[in-house]
């Protein structure tokens, strides 16, 4: 959500298109609002409350937020991964693992698994995350 520290609007080219720029490259791209996401687009409330969130997510439903422009992202957005390991108590999701590594859950003790294995975590966003799965597989948790 916090890339919009990272793209910049230059300026607004047409009704849904905008030149930008990729803040940490300096790599300009143009971005198109998806035919599909004109409608929530058009709402400005959720970036006026999201000051720092990228400028072009949108809520969809209660609780998902969406890339309005997914077709025309610039490349640090297609390779970014928002979830990368779920994990499950039973049939409950506990937490979840972003593409970045970190571990978002109110799990006490799913915290302290995932802290005292942190030192330990592979480089590599692939080997890690299989790491990761294993290792809460391991102490009873399920993962996908």
């Amino acid at each position: 959500m916090y890339l919009g520290d990272y793209i910049a609007i230059d300026n607004q080219t047409g009704p849904y298109s905008f030149a930008c720029s990729c803040v940490s490259t300096n790599t300009p791209f143009l971005a198109v609002v998806d035919e599909d996401k004109r409608k929530i687009f058009d709402s400005h409330e959720f970036p006026r409350a999201h000051p720092h969130a990228c400028p072009f997510l949108r809520p969809a439903g209660d609780s998902r937020i969406v890339c309005t422009i997914h077709e025309t992202s610039p490349a640090q957005c297609k390779i970014y991964r928002c979830v990368a390991v779920k994990i499950f108590d039973g049939k409950n999701q506990v937490g979840y693992i972003t593409g970045m590594g970190a571990l978002h859950s109110d799990d006490p003790a799913l915290r302290a698994l995932y802290e005292s294995c942190s030192s330990h975590l592979p480089e590599s966003d692939p080997k890690r995350d299989a790491w990761l799965a294993r290792y809460f597989e391991e102490r009873g948790y399920r993962t996908e």
